[in-house]
């Protein structure tokens, strides 16, 4: 579950952030939370334990990371690493989110790109500048 929301949250600041996806799958509202099916297959095998192998690259992702993108992912993953996933989960769950909003009207539904996107420009520019 961990590494479904922190993939998600990637999205979230990498379509913010860069205007770019950080994957290309599509994101649907789940029971727990936002989840990338091909990811979810890939990480089953797992169930809640740790993930020791590296997870396969689906074909229509390139799998090559530029500067800008590690540094999202670098910093996804410094803020939000000590999250369990059942805490990654309450986050997303949030009112107002895109899983939210789609799980009200779109039980299981595809979370569409943009509403990820405006939501993580909303918190990018909410958050006081240091």
């Amino acid at each position: 579950m961990q590494v479904q929301k922190l993939a998600f949250l990637a999205q979230g600041y990498s379509l913010a952030l860069l205007n770019q996806p950080a994957y290309y799958q599509n994101t649907h509202a789940w029971q727990w939370g936002p989840v990338v099916p091909k990811l979810y297959k890939a990480l089953q095998k797992y169930g809640s334990g740790q993930v020791t192998e590296d997870i396969p690259i689906p074909p229509d992702d390139s799998g090559v990371l530029g500067d800008d993108e590690v540094k999202v992912l670098k910093g996804v993953w410094a803020a939000y690493k000590k999250f369990t996933g059942p805490q990654l989960s309450d986050i997303t769950h949030r009112p107002g989110t895109p899983w939210f909003k789609t799980w009200e009207t779109n039980k299981f539904g595809v979370i569409p790109t943009d509403e990820i996107q405006r939501y993580y420009c909303d918190l990018i520019a909410s958050r006081p500048s240091k």
